[in-house]
């Protein structure tokens, strides 16, 4: 079955775009593919984030815009990673609501990193992304309010804001008794 394109309620005045939350089994270990933006980037220089970005208009739905963007990110295609699903929307403090997909790749994927794109791609197991205890509190001032977002120290700097907020969704979802 195709999707049907995204379109944005004209009343909306937030921005589309999507991630992918990139699965792969390393040595019986699930983890999660992360990369770091250079700093260069003019829109969160430096930051940690999963692949993906603005939905354009050539995307047929934000389901291509996540996999499109993992692959020029990335360079991984579509068919290398099985879309399992999204987790429910997140809206940013800067405008945009993002639509997280989760997708598991084979234990056998290579990736590589478009360095206009990545300064650098890794992984991190998803049992130390779900043990509260690796999360520290990070105060910071937006428009002028005091507020507190809970940040992961990673090897290539802190895991923060909305991809911090995405992964935390995840994880808990992974706790859910059954």
């Amino acid at each position: 079955m195709r999707e049907q394109p995204f379109v944005a309620p004209a009343h909306q005045s937030r921005r589309a775009s999507a991630v992918m939350l990139p699965i792969i089994d390393i040595q019986d270990c699930a983890h999660i593919l992360l990369c770091k933006r250079p700093n260069y980037l003019k829109h969160h220089p430096g930051e940690i984030c999963l692949p993906g970005g603005k939905n354009e208009k050539k995307d047929l739905s934000l389901r291509h815009t996540a996999l499109r963007e993992l692959y020029e990110e990335l360079n991984i295609k579509p068919a290398q990673i099985r879309v399992a699903g999204k987790l429910p929307n997140y809206s940013t403090l800067t405008g945009f609501t993002i639509t997280p997909f989760v997708g598991f790749l084979d234990s056998k994927t290579q990736w590589a990193a478009d360095p206009s794109e990545v300064a650098a791609s890794f992984l991190v197991p998803i049992h130390t992304l779900a043990d509260a205890s690796n999360w520290e509190p990070i105060p910071f001032q937006r428009f002028g309010q005091q507020r507190t977002l809970e940040g992961f120290r990673t090897p290539h700097g802190l895991l923060w804001g909305a991809t911090a907020s995405i992964i935390k969704n995840f994880t808990a979802q992974l706790a859910i008794p059954v």
